[in-house]
């Protein structure tokens, strides 16, 4: 049985009024690692079937343990945004700021998805889904002098989140709290821009995931989805192959990551709830110089000290990061980004 996750005390402002977050349901979700089989009739049938089948693994807690555990590092060496950067690819990549890298995919991301700078049509309420330690909702917040609220699984990282708003005079426009992604404690219809870095690929229902996006998103609002995925599948394969998915399940016992999808599974799900303006991209090229830059990190003396304090969890991260680059390089793993606009009413 799952153990419940404390959650914070501190009271976030959700949409025009005040809203306590809700208790989070204590809920056991298998640790999964097959792929979805990309012609089936109804993906979203496949997936939840999975997801309700018996396990004693509870996915929410291991993923707010790891993050408990291992967001103090991160933020230690490299600072407070929790994602890949992006790069030119092909570029020499041994001098880069890879901070300024991880900015510039916040950036890119919005010039992917079309995000005006217009004073007039910028978007003025955003949701942070999977929030870190609030790196992107400040950064957000700031730009767009919009008001943010972060959501994550971590009661550590939403402290944090919330300390680093406050340091930096920013309470007034950014908030963050425990609260279930599958189950977001927001209304419908809230956001301008609905923002996922890096969070998708924690989640164990990828319908229920997408459904929840679409629906706080304010009509004529954009979603923003970046996340790590398996390559597409062919049009006579109905799975991956029996080595790739033993690497994919290496890693998803390491980073409490449940089923993989493909870019193709996505924009799908996105297509199956009438969204507009769907668009795509692949930018494995973009962000190939991360993990080996994460690696070296680690093997510094600060990175190896602050790793043998970390915890287990964290440790066993680290062992598989090699992993990353092996499927990064094969094809297997794909960092995607998709976009979406919610229909206006």
């Amino acid at each position: 049985m799952a153990a419940a996750l404390h959650l914070q005390t501190h009271t976030c402002f959700h949409g025009t009024f005040q809203l306590s977050p809700p208790p989070r349901l204590s809920v056991s979700f298998p640790s999964l690692s097959r792929s979805f089989p990309s012609n089936r009739r109804s993906l979203s049938a496949h997936v939840k079937a999975a997801v309700s089948s018996s396990s004693t693994t509870t996915l929410q807690e291991g993923i707010a343990e790891f993050y408990d555990e291992s967001s103090g590092i991160w933020e230690d060496i490299w600072g407070d945004h929790m994602h890949h950067g992006y790069y030119d690819p092909g570029s020499d990549v041994s001098g880069s700021d890879h901070r300024a890298a991880q900015i510039r995919m916040i950036e890119e991301s919005l010039r992917f998805a079309g995000i005006s700078d217009d004073p007039a049509n910028r978007p003025k309420r955003i949701v942070d889904v999977g929030c870190g330690i609030g790196g992107s909702s400040r950064y957000l917040a700031r730009k767009y002098g919009a008001k943010c609220q972060g959501i994550t699984l971590s009661p550590v990282q939403a402290g944090r989140a919330n300390a680093l708003a406050n340091a930096q005079v920013l309470a007034d426009q950014v908030c963050f709290e425990v609260a279930d992604a599958l189950n977001q404690p927001f209304p419908d219809d809230q956001f301008d821009l609905v923002w996922s870095m890096e969070s998708g690929e924690h989640m164990p229902d990828k319908p229920k995931f997408v459904e929840e996006l679409v629906r706080v998103a304010a009509p004529g609002g954009t979603i923003i989805v970046v996340t790590w995925c398996h390559r597409d599948l062919g049009p006579s394969e109905e799975s991956l192959q029996p080595w790739e998915q033993k690497l994919l399940n290496r890693i998803c016992d390491a980073y409490y990551l449940p089923e993989w999808c493909s870019t193709s599974d996505y924009v799908k799900l996105f297509q199956s709830l009438s969204l507009q303006d769907i668009k795509a991209g692949d930018w494995t090229e973009n962000v190939a110089p991360f993990w080996p830059a994460v690696i070296r990190s680690a093997l510094t003396w600060k990175g190896f000290t602050s790793l043998l304090r970390s915890g287990l969890k964290t440790i066993k991260g680290a062992l598989v990061m090699p992993l990353m680059i092996e499927g990064f390089q094969k094809g297997v793993i794909k960092f995607a980004i998709i976009a979406c606009r919610k229909p206006a009413e």
